[in-house]
């Protein structure tokens, strides 16, 4: 008798080209186009971006929830934000803590003739999330899996900060925090950790098709890899305020992008191909976790 971890996606996608997936694609470039103008955060009620999120997550067979919340960034005056989430519930006994995974889709914002389109920053990750909701739905899971698009990371996490702040912790065994998924030439995807997540010899094993994962549990060496030695990647996105609260996190990116939080981040300018092949990588990861081990 063996135990086996059965990924869908390992099994598809582990040797020729990668099939397309339209949906994912349609959804990177929904999210970037002009309707949108940047997804900015700060508007009193839901956003065509919340609302276009809250749609698919429906149509996904999902009871989708808006969370609601006021922030104040700097000396503005007090803004509103809209985190959209949704709950898989545990199908497979026992049920182990819950993984909430994360990412934010508000941006810089902008005007019609002129606007951030925040591609890989983060309609990447958003556009991630939307594609593991969509797969996760069709696998029975061994625990409840929430997936929480944040508003209002880019002026302060304040989504993130929200959430960690608003809902019992005492469950939540894990983050995985998705943050510029589209992947440059060197087609690498960090992995940040918690101190002793015991996640790293997951991430070791996987060796998905033309994606290198680097995993580790400094913030400093993270840095390193990246030449970004001024960037603190521990409070640079959503992962930061579940690491507050003491709940282990994965944060996964591709580190410094030269278009980062400008306005040539265009869905034209991210590879789709790679970009693909990442999204399937995260996929797998999280398929190793938590997918239940089947007897054979």
């Amino acid at each position: 008798m063996r135990l086996l971890r059965i990924s869908f996606v390992a099994l598809i996608l582990s040797s020729g080209p990668s099939v397309a997936n339209p949906q994912l694609i349609g959804d990177l470039q929904t999210l970037t186009s002009p309707p949108f103008l940047g997804r900015e955060s700060g508007s009193l009620e839901p956003n065509q971006s919340a609302q276009y999120l809250y749609t698919r997550l429906s149509e996904s067979g999902y009871k989708p929830q808006i969370q609601s919340f006021d922030f104040q960034a700097g000396w503005s005056a007090s803004q509103r934000g809209h985190n959209v989430l949704a709950v898989l519930p545990c199908q497979k006994n026992p049920c182990l803590p819950s993984i909430i995974i994360t990412a934010h889709y508000d941006h810089l914002g902008g005007i019609e003739s002129r606007y951030y389109p925040g591609a890989n920053d983060n309609a990447s990750g958003v556009a991630a999330l939307l594609f593991l909701a969509d797969r996760l739905k069709q696998q029975q899971t061994n625990r409840d899996i929430v997936f929480l698009a944040t508003d209002a990371e880019e002026k302060g996490l304040f989504g993130s900060h929200y959430y960690t702040s608003n809902v019992p912790l005492e469950n939540i065994g894990l983050n995985i925090n998705l943050d510029m998924l589209a992947v440059n030439k060197k087609r690498t995807l960090y992995v940040l950790s918690s101190r002793h997540s015991g996640y790293e010899q997951i991430v070791q094993q996987l060796a998905p098709r033309n994606i290198r994962f680097r995993y580790t549990e400094s913030a400093k060496r993270l840095g390193k890899w990246t030449d970004t030695p001024r960037t603190d990647w521990l409070r640079a996105s959503d992962h930061y305020p579940f690491f507050k609260q003491g709940i282990p996190f994965l944060y996964i990116g591709m580190g410094e992008d030269e278009k980062h939080h400008s306005v040539k981040d265009t869905f034209l300018n991210v590879d789709v191909d790679a970009y693909q092949d990442a999204v399937y990588a995260v996929s797998e990861l999280i398929d190793s976790i938590v997918a239940p081990q089947v007897d054979t």
